[in-house]
């Protein structure tokens, strides 16, 4: 345990050791966590001045004026803060009182201070996707039926498999004194405190419709696709899915977790159809960055982007996240991913100092503030994971679980211990 802390230590902290000013600091955190898609460093400059935001690619190369401007005194000021801010307050500091942003910043009384002990700690949790029947796995396409022999079959529903991941992880953090959010309140249960199937029905509604628009969980174009007699698959892919993510997320910020833990269960991305089981079984975990220029076309954007570059969010998830591949890999026995294991670690992420350990454009991994793990501990579908995930161990919410998500909750939560532990800076 001691040479997995050193060799964090040693990936990581160069970064830090080599940053002989704040400028090269965060040119190569540009560089390294923002570097997928080359047209996002368009939108920024990182100068011996500062920071500057811009509203297009364009601005910057017409030498236009910049959306934001931050000196450097400002960024120290800024960056202990942003990620406990709302957007709307974050928008007063950077335009309403710009000419004075430093002065409306106290940072010595707004900025968190690192948990020393599960004892008061807030944890958000998020169950990923929704679960309950097979039915609703079918329609979230999170779900699958695996032909063991000619009389036999397994059926995992992801969304169950993480609630009751979360159940237990919550419950021995409660026992600890932390305070523990989930981001849903049960098996086929969104983060709006409703399933889809109510939600088809409240949608009918000309005023639910518009409750929905004012909150900005939905646009007029989804608003829109709502007449068009849409299947369940349909909807739920292209509406309310993205409603249930933007629902966690604003449920975890609000609540302003010191960190956030999302479980989620993978498969073999090659295995389609998952009818039969495969032999390949990875564990791996994400952090922000990595973002596309269609993230910065609104000003929400651009503020999530400005965060994500000038606040430690990565850098504290990216040690959280180191801890928790490292007890999920050695509890459950599962192999550290490798970037050539999986076709969307290449063409869809980017590489971290720490193995395993990824920086990608997730929903969550983007809306989220604070630090956090995005988990993906093992594949459902490997041949020997899915017999260990119908195995019956303690009872959560009434329901027998499986003891392999025993293991994996205990894993999260020695990775929390260890965060703690080793000290948050």
């Amino acid at each position: 345990m001691f040479l997995y802390i050193l060799q964090i230590s040693l990936f990581f902290f160069p970064l830090l050791l080599s940053a002989q000013t704040e400028q090269a600091y965060y040119q190569t955190k540009l560089d390294t966590y923002f570097s997928k898609d080359h047209a996002v460093k368009n939108f920024v400059a990182i100068t011996s001045e500062g920071i500057s935001l811009y509203a297009d690619a364009s601005a910057k190369e017409a030498g236009k004026r910049s959306e934001i401007k931050l000196s450097w005194k400002e960024v120290d000021s800024l960056k202990n803060i942003i990620s406990y801010t709302s957007e709307r307050e974050l928008e007063k500091i950077l335009f309403e009182k710009k000419d004075s942003l430093s002065y409306y910043i106290h940072k010595d009384t707004l900025k968190r201070t690192p948990a020393k002990s599960l004892k008061g700690m807030k944890i958000a949790i998020d169950p990923g996707h929704i679960g309950g029947t097979y039915e609703m796995g079918e329609v979230e396409s999170r779900c699958m039926c695996l032909n063991i022999d000619s009389a036999h079959q397994i059926k995992l529903e992801e969304g169950n498999l993480t609630f009751f991941t979360a159940q237990y992880l919550k419950k021995k953090l409660e026992t600890q004194g932390a305070i523990v959010l989930l981001s849903r309140p049960d098996t086929g249960v969104s983060s709006l405190g409703i399933s889809f199937y109510e939600w088809k029905k409240r949608i009918k509604s000309r005023a639910y419709v518009d409750s929905l628009l004012k909150e900005g969980l939905m646009n007029e174009k989804e608003a829109g696709m709502l007449h068009n007699n849409a299947a369940d698959k349909a909807l739920f892919s292209n509406i309310f899915s993205s409603m249930d993510l933007s629902g966690r997320a604003r449920n975890i910020n609000a609540f302003k977790p010191d960190i956030t833990v999302v479980i989620h269960y993978n498969v073999n991305e090659k295995n389609t159809g998952w009818t039969k089981t495969t032999d390949k079984d990875f564990v791996m975990a994400f952090v922000g960055g990595c973002i596309t220029t269609k993230d910065l076309n609104t000003l929400a954007g651009r503020l999530t982007f400005l965060r994500l570059l000038i606040s430690n969010d990565i850098e504290s998830s990216l040690k959280l996240c180191s801890y928790t591949v490292n007890h999920l890999s050695v509890d459950l026995k599962v192999p550290i991913v490798k970037r050539s294991d999986a076709t969307y670690l290449s063409e869809h992420c980017l590489s971290t100092p720490v193995e395993g350990v990824y920086s990608r454009d997730l929903a969550l991994t983007r809306m989220i503030k604070g630090p956090l793990v995005y988990g993906e501990p093992l594949y459902q579908d490997n041949a020997n994971e899915c017999m260990l995930l119908l195995g019956c161990g303690d009872k959560i919410a009434g329901v027998n679980s499986p003891t392999r998500i025993e293991l994996v909750a205990d894993a999260y939560y020695k990775a929390i211990q260890d965060y703690i532990n080793q000290g948050v800076k």
